[in-house]
Formats: C-alpha cells, sequence, structure tokens
C-alpha cells in the first residue's frame, strides 16, 4: 500500500514500461479490458457496501498501473519503489498526471499461479487487498475518483497493480468539512499571524482592505499556474491606495486538500509560513509590517493555495 500527497512537481522518466529484455518466455495480460472491469467492479462494489462514491476507470492510471506491473515482472523485484527509487507518485507525474491530487497504489504477486491472468486471480488479489488494512484504505477512501489497474503474467508469477488518484478529502476526518467563506479564511489567518508575530516579539497586525486586493490579484496568477511572484508588488495595489513603505508576499500551495477550502487547509498553510520562517527576522512581515492582507481558494484538481501580503505604512 502507498499514499501519497502532493506539495511539488516532480520530473523523473518512467523506465522499462512494457518493454521486452528478450526472455525465453514471454509476458502475457490475458484479456486485459475484461480483468480490468472486473478489477473496478469489484472496487466499485466495495466503495458501494461502504456507502461511498464510485471511482471512474482512468487510462492514465491504466497505463501507469500496466507499467509498474510490467517492470516488476520485468526486473524481479516486488515493491512500490522502483530499485532507482522512483515512488508511485512520481510515477504517475512522469505519465502526464496532476501533481495537486492525492494518489494511492495497491501491489500483489502470486507465485505458483498459471498465465495468463485470469478473471479469477484478479478476484483473489482483491480479496487479499480488502484483508489488508492499508490497502483496503486506499480503496475506500473518500478523497480517491480515479482508478487504473495493471496485470501481468510469465511462467507462473504474475503481478497486480492498483493506481488511485483524487482532490483528496475535505477534512481530515474530524467533520469540519464546511466550507470557509473568504472572510473566514481572512479572520483565521489574520488571528493566526498575529498569535505567530507576539511569539516573536513583534506588533500586531491590522486588516487592510487595500492589501486584501493585492492578495486577490496575486492569487489570481497562482490559478493560472504563473512561476513566480510579481516583482512590482505596489503596481498590485488598488488606485489611491497610498502611503505604502514597505510590502512583502507569502504564497503557499496544497494538494489533495479536497474540493473545497477549511480551516484546516488554511491553518495548515500557515503552520508552513511559521515552520518556513522560524528564526528569521524577515518572516511574517517582521516588524515593519503594521497591516495584512490575505486571500485562499479551493482551485480545483485537490489543490489549495493562499497569498499573504505584509505591508507598512509612513
Amino acid at each position: 500500500m502507498s499514499k501519497l500527497r502532493a506539495f511539488a512537481p516532480f520530473a523523473l522518466a518512467l523506465g522499462m514500461l512494457g518493454a521486452s529484455v528478450g526472455y525465453a518466455v514471454a509476458q502475457e495480460t490475458g484479456d486485459i479490458s475484461a480483468l480490468r472491469q472486473e478489477a473496478l467492479d469489484l472496487t466499485n462494489a466495495a466503495r458501494a457496501e461502504a456507502g461511498l462514491s464510485e471511482l471512474g476507470p482512468s487510462e492514465l492510471l491504466n497505463e501507469v498501473a500496466q507499467g509498474h506491473a510490467t517492470d516488476m515482472l520485468e526486473r524481479d523485484y516486488y515493491a512500490h519503489v522502483t530499485p532507482e527509487g522512483e515512488t508511485p507518485f512520481e510515477r504517475l507525474l512522469a505519465a502526464g498526471g496532476s501533481r495537486w491530487g492525492l494518489s494511492g497504489e495497491n501491489i500483489a504477486k502470486c507465485e505458483g499461479c498459471p498465465t495468463p491472468p485470469e478473471l479469477a486471480r484478479v478476484r483473489a488479489f482483491h480479496e487479499g487487498w480488502m484483508q489488508s488494512p492499508g490497502h483496503r484504505e486506499n480503496i475506500l477512501s473518500e478523497g480517491f475518483d480515479s482508478f487504473g489497474f495493471g496485470i501481468v503474467g510469465r511462467g507462473d508469477e504474475i503481478y497486480a497493480v492498483q493506481t488511485f488518484f483524487g482532490p483528496g478529502a475535505d477534512s481530515a476526518g474530524d467533520g469540519d468539512a464546511e466550507r470557509l467563506t473568504l472572510k473566514a479564511a481572512r479572520d483565521l489567518a489574520l488571528d493566526e499571524i498575529n498569535a505567530a508575530r507576539a511569539a516573536a516579539g513583534h506588533d500586531r497586525l491590522e486588516r487592510s482592505d487595500a492589501l486584501d486586493s493585492v492578495a486577490e490579484r496575486v492569487l489570481a496568477r497562482l490559478a493560472g499556474d504563473a512561476e513566480a511572484l510579481p516583482k512590482n508588488v505596489f503596481g498590485l495595489l488598488p488606485e489611491g491606495a497610498s502611503g505604502w513603505t514597505s510590502l512583502a508576499l507569502q504564497s503557499a500551495s496544497l494538494g489533495g486538500t479536497g474540493a473545497t477550502l477549511t480551516r484546516e487547509d488554511v491553518a495548515a498553510i500557515i503552520s508552513e509560513w511559521v515552520a518556513a520562517g522560524s528564526g528569521s527576522e524577515r518572516s511574517l512581515g517582521s516588524a515593519a509590517a503594521s497591516h495584512f492582507g490575505f486571500a485562499a481558494e479551493a482551485a480545483g484538481g485537490g489543490r489549495s493555495s493562499a497569498v499573504a501580503v505584509f505591508g507598512g505604512r509612513k
């Protein structure tokens, strides 16, 4: 069982997917379309029994799952991580998957099993996964909405892989998945930032409508996947806003956070800012800041983003 939440991009190449290395006995997949449908039907039946939504088939996840099953067979290893250290999430990214969702992987191996693989073998693998807490957690995760399956055999060995992906769940299981309004997000952010500044010996910040506007404009750039924050932050101030002597930005995006912005998401982002700036005089606006602006949103696909603006006035 493997489950990973996305926070940063990777760019590792996928190796030996479906390649032949000249073995005397050829690899066999059987009726792969029927086997994949059986795996999906079994997974969705288990999810329906647990009151969860169905997963949809994904050609990309099928490709990733089949690639890893084949690679394990061809190179004679059995693990989520390849001998070179490539993880399931890195395989997904290399195949063109999104870096902002939550991914999971189940693997299984059968020795002494006849090939090509048949429906009965898929059912046996599924029963084994459902008896294992970690594998069962992937199958019954609320954070997944897509499914892929790969299976391959040679001689008397069969390898199978389930691959899952989705935006993540809206909460950590505490029942607090209510959508956070922008006003509530700003109130929470200001309280959290001021608590951290007090601990660092800095004065409290005041809310600023002008800086909220700047934060919204920067957030719009992040939603468009801009790679860099604007260099001229003063140029983003609304018309008529004057008297600012310093402006500083902080931004962050988290993956696997679900479809809505929650208190947990905002608190997690601010905790990251506090941890990253620990011991730095320039963190959280530093002593030069007197006002604060903030914007945050659930940008889709499991991504939550936030921008803070710290401003000082004459």
